[in-house]
C-alpha cells in the first residue's frame, strides 16, 4: 500500500467523509476566501497574526554572539506568562536536582541554559499565535499546535544528529504550519456562516489546503521579518529542498505527520518502517522522538 502522507494527514484532521466528492459549499467559500487573501496584499497583511516583540528580540539575541546571560533574564522577566513557564520547566523532574524550589528567573535560566529557555519561550509565544475560533479550537487549533510541536521536536533531533543548529531547527518546526492558521480561520468563518456541523472531507479541498498553506506560511515569515534562512527553508517545501534546514524540515514534517497517522491507525508499523528506511532515519532516533512526545 502506498502512503501519501500529506493527504492522509487531513483525514486525521477531518475524517474520510466525502473523500471523492466535489467541493462542498463550505469548502468553496473557504477556498474563495483564502485565494482572496493570497492575491490581495492588504487582506494578507490583515490575516497575518502579529509576531510578539519579545519573540523578535529573542531571535535577534540568539543570532548575536555577543548576547549576554543577563539579557535573556531581563527579557523573560518582561513577560509574566513566559517567566512562569520557564520556572515551571526548571522545577520539573527533568531539571530539578535540589529539594529547594527555584523561584527566580535568574536561577531558572542558569539551570536551563540559553538554548533551553529559548525553546521554551518560542513554544509559549508561538502557541498564542496558533489560535482559531474558540468554537473550533479543539477540532482544528489543538491539532495544528500538536503537529507543530511534534515537528519541532523531530527537527531538533534530526539537526543534532546531523550536526546542525538544534534551536534553529526547533523554531522552524514550530512555524512551518502557521499558514494553516489563516486557512482554518477562513474555514471556521465559512462553517459558522453556512453549516456549523459540517466536516470538510473532499480530496481536492485537502490538496488545495496543503498547497496554499505552504505559500501563506512563507508570506507570513517574510512579513514577520524573520531571518532569511528560515524563509528560504519554508519556500523550499514547494520544491526539492536544497538547504540543510529545508531538508531537515521536509524530513521532520513527513515523520511527524506519519506519527499522527500511526496514532490514528491509518499507518501501520510495516509502512512506518518503510518510511523510516526511505528517509534514512534509524530506529534509535525514532524511539527518542516517541519518548519526548509521550511526556
Amino acid at each position: 500500500m502506498s502512503i501519501t502522507v500529506s493527504t492522509d494527514f487531513y483525514d486525521v484532521m477531518f475524517g474520510k467523509e466525502n473523500v471523492n466528492a466535489d467541493l462542498s459549499i463550505v469548502e468553496e467559500k473557504t477556498f474563495h476566501n483564502v485565494r482572496n487573501i493570497l492575491t490581495n496584499a492588504k487582506k494578507l497583511n490583515k490575516a497575518i497574526p502579529p509576531l510578539p516583540d519579545i519573540l523578535i528580540n529573542l531571535l535577534d539575541m540568539l543570532k548575536d554572539p555577543n548576547s549576554e546571560f543577563l539579557q535573556y533574564v531581563a527579557l523573560i522577566k518582561k513577560d509574566p506568562g513566559l517567566a512562569s513557564a520557564v520556572l515551571k520547566v526548571a522545577n520539573s523532574a527533568k531539571y530539578a536536582r535540589r529539594e529547594q524550589e527555584i523561584v527566580s528567573v535568574h536561577k531558572a535560566v542558569n539551570v536551563l541554559g540559553t538554548a533551553g529557555i529559548t525553546k521554551i519561550a518560542l513554544s509559549v509565544l508561538m502557541e498564542a499565535l496558533v489560535s482559531v475560533s474558540p468554537a473550533y479550537h479543539k477540532k482544528f487549533g489543538l491539532q495544528i499546535w500538536k503537529h507543530s510541536q511534534q515537528c519541532a521536536v523531530m527537527c531538533e533531533l534530526l539537526a543534532e544528529d546531523e550536526g546542525e543548529n538544534g534551536v534553529d531547527a526547533h523554531f522552524l518546526g514550530l512555524i512551518h504550519d502557521i499558514g494553516k492558521v489563516v486557512i482554518y480561520n477562513c474555514l471556521c468563518d465559512a462553517l459558522k456562516a453556512i453549516s456549523p456541523g459540517e466536516s470538510p472531507g473532499s480530496q481536492i479541498f485537502k490538496e488545495l489546503m496543503s498547497e496554499m498553506s505552504l505559500d501563506i506560511s512563507y508570506h507570513i515569515a517574510k512579513e514577520w521579518g524573520i531571518p532569511e534562512i528560515y524563509c528560504q527553508a519554508l519556500l523550499q517545501q514547494r520544491i526539492t529542498p536544497s538547504s540543510p534546514l529545508a531538508k531537515l524540515l521536509y524530513k521532520a514534517n513527513v515523520l511527524s505527520e506519519a506519527y499522527l497517522l500511526l496514532e490514528a491507525d491509518i499507518l501501520d508499523k510495516d509502512e512506518l518502517n518503510d518510511l523510516l528506511s526511505k528517509e534514512a532515519v534509524d530506529m534509535r532516533l525514532w524511539q527518542e522522538f516517541l519518548e519526548i512526545t509521550s511526556k
